[in-house]
């Protein structure tokens, strides 16, 4: 018997689970069988496929009783669960826009010899945006935003009083942050 398809988790909230089997796109025949013996699983409130694009969304309410009930049931496809809820990295997006901005800030650094940064001019930046705004009496939204980003640019909002908050916040996340080493 051959072994099942590879699939992957493509996305997961509390209600819905979309999985994506590359190698069976267009594979309309493989869809329906799946739909079927899905829609038989006691926490499996609904599923719609896609051959077109190898999807699989499944409606469910208990997400507990479906991983318990795929890992008993499942052999239509082989999911990657280490992968898919393991420690990613930072999406290659988000990577690749780190990566310009620290390009861009140190060829600005280098051509004024380290007097300018980019923080500085999109501080600059936004601080002129929002007094152009505030000229124009666009009070309401882009004015106040564009100030509000200005000074949490150079830090203007974060609490500047010395004592132990300070000393924690440099040394690292305090107890309960987010980044929180144990």
């Amino acid at each position: 018997m051959p072994s099942p398809p590879a699939a992957r988790i493509s996305h997961f909230t509390p209600r819905r689970l979309r999985i994506k089997v590359p190698e069976k796109r267009r594979d309309r025949a493989f869809f329906e069988t799946v739909a079927e013996r899905l829609a038989t699983w006691n926490s499996v409130e609904g599923v719609e496929t896609n051959p077109l694009t190898a999807s699989i969304l499944i409606h469910f309410s208990d997400p507990e009783r479906l991983f318990l009930e795929a890992a008993a049931k499942n052999d239509l496809f082989d999911i990657d669960f280490d992968s898919a809820f393991g420690d990613s990295a930072a999406p290659a997006v988000t990577e690749a826009a780190v990566r310009s901005f620290e390009t861009a800030d140190h060829a600005l650094r280098r051509w004024t010899q380290n007097q300018i940064d980019v923080r500085g001019v999109l501080f600059v930046l936004l601080l002129a945006g929002g007094v152009l705004q505030l000229l124009r009496r666009k009070l309401d939204a882009p004015a106040p935003t564009l100030l509000w980003y200005a000074g949490d640019l150079i830090g203007l909002w974060r609490d500047r009083r010395p004592g132990p908050v300070m000393a924690a916040s440099s040394s690292g996340p305090l107890a309960g942050q987010a980044g929180e080493q144990i």
